[in-house]
């Protein structure tokens, strides 16, 4: 069992349906709620890295792909939230998943769904890449769908915005 801390609530409908979660070590996990017992919420979850998790908030990732086909072997955990209590209780195999746990095909989060309607959290950071890699490092920000605002071109100092 590994004790899990709320990083975010993605979904909530009466309860969390769609949270995110990291453990003592920073690594992240995506738990859909699939079961509410007297015992407490029962959550699958699935071990995710930062660029992944991103590609889901950013709409770019069905739900069901991430469980699917996870990243890692030995990525999917039965998690149980109890109180304050949040548990990665039970390492799964793709085979115990069963299809009332998994969500429907074709959910595509939509930050602009978010319940308070607040704008998503954002970091800005200003990076000096060399003339040569600047054709590959557009390409990994339109692959990443993130806004790139300002990227300019600079010869020898930072660019003032």
């Amino acid at each position: 069992m590994r004790p899990l801390t709320l990083t975010d609530t993605l979904e909530y409908y009466d309860v969390p349906q769609i949270i995110t979660a990291a453990d003592a070590t920073g690594t992240r996990y995506l738990c859909t709620l699939y079961e509410q017992t007297a015992d407490g919420y029962h959550y699958l979850g699935v071990q995710i890295s930062e660029p992944r998790l991103m590609a889901f908030i950013g709409g770019q990732l069905d739900l069901r792909d991430a469980y699917q086909h996870p990243e890692v072997d030995n990525a999917l955990y039965l998690v149980e939230a109890n109180g304050e209590t949040l548990t990665a209780a039970t390492l799964l195999q793709p085979s115990d998943m069963t299809e009332a746990m998994l969500p429907e095909a074709g959910y595509y989060y939509d930050a602009a769904d978010l319940t308070d309607k607040a704008e998503p959290a954002t970091d800005t950071y200003q990076l000096e890449v060399p003339a040569r890699d600047r054709i590959t490092f557009s390409t990994l920000i339109a692959r990443m769908g993130w806004p790139a605002f300002s990227l300019r071109k600079t010869i020898g100092q930072v660019a003032a915005f």
